[in-house]
């Protein structure tokens, strides 16, 4: 009993820089939630899911945070909306990259990006009829570039990865 106890006291206390998280991020989820009068849905064991990543680092990916807000009368943003929250949130240091819309099925996608260092901070934003995803991601660009120009290998088994 005393091992698992420890055990778990360990995992918890490594888990916790984990979810430090970016300020930026957290800050753009306020505003959301605050602005729109929406509320960030709780995600069981997320702590855990992020821990992992930060272990494994599939495919470049060194951190990541996500919120998702459950909208059922619609996205509370819209892309100029977004736009302005990234501003007033980011600094200024966040660049919009992509920009998808879909008027078929009402949906828009849009990834901003930083440097952090050697590394860069994603955004994407995903808002769709009855709810909207924010994920923030800290990736290793080089791995990240070979994913996408190998598209049949990435996300495969995190053992099998080259670099």
């Amino acid at each position: 009993m005393k091992t698992l106890l420890a055990s778990g006291l360990l995992l918890a206390l490594a888990a916790a820089p984990a979810m430090a998280g970016d300020p930026d991020f957290h800050a753009i989820v306020r505003s959301v939630e605050t602005g729109y009068g929406v509320h960030r849905l709780n995600i069981p064991l997320f702590g855990l899911a992020r821990f992992a990543v930060q272990v494994a680092q599939p495919e470049g990916v060194k951190d990541f945070d996500m919120a998702i807000f459950e909208t059922p009368d619609g996205p509370p943003l819209d892309g100029s909306r977004f736009d302005a929250i990234m501003k007033q949130n980011g600094g200024g240091e966040w660049s919009p990259t992509i920009r998808v819309h879909s008027r078929r099925d009402h949906e828009s996608t849009y990834i901003y990006v930083r440097p952090q260092g050697r590394d860069w901070r994603m955004i994407v934003a995903t808002f769709e009829p009855n709810q909207t995803v924010l994920l923030d991601a800290k990736v290793d660009p080089e791995v990240l570039a070979h994913a996408l120009d190998d598209p049949e290998h990435a996300g495969q088994a995190l053992g099998s990865r080259e670099h």
